[in-house]
């Protein structure tokens, strides 16, 4: 009886540690995740700035800065939402209830709030 006892006691405790790492090593993905498509962003709007800069210094009309301005802002969104939606949609249902987040906003919100994980992430490979 002892032995069944402790056999129990100890899957169960395995089982507990199993799911705490599991947990665990999620929320490190979904922030390295985020991480990274955050780092496009940053690389989108500089070269935003820089495409910008070009037609300027190229004497396009106006018409086509504001066009290539408006198109890029589109890209932009739709790159972030797909971003989300990719996360959301590749997270297990079961693990689905433990995202914090269901928007660009609040994933970066989610990000900060875990930038400790985020800085721990770029310092391995350095």
């Amino acid at each position: 009886m002892v032995f069944i006892f402790g056999y129990i006691t100890c899957k169960t405790f395995y089982f507990l540690n199993a799911t705490r790492v599991s947990l665990k090593l999620l929320k490190s993905s979904r922030v390295a995740y985020l991480l990274m498509a955050a780092k496009i962003v940053e690389q989108y709007a500089v070269s935003e700035y820089s495409m910008k800069r070009y037609l300027k210094e190229s004497q396009q009309d106006e018409e086509v800065i504001k066009a290539f301005k408006i198109k890029f802002e589109q890209d932009l969104e739709d790159f972030k939402n797909s971003t989300i939606q990719d996360i959301i949609h590749n997270t297990p249902p079961t693990f689905r209830e433990n995202l914090e987040f269901d928007d660009w906003r609040s994933a970066m919100r989610f990000l900060r709030h875990n930038k400790e994980d985020a800085f721990n992430f770029w310092r391995m490979g350095g």
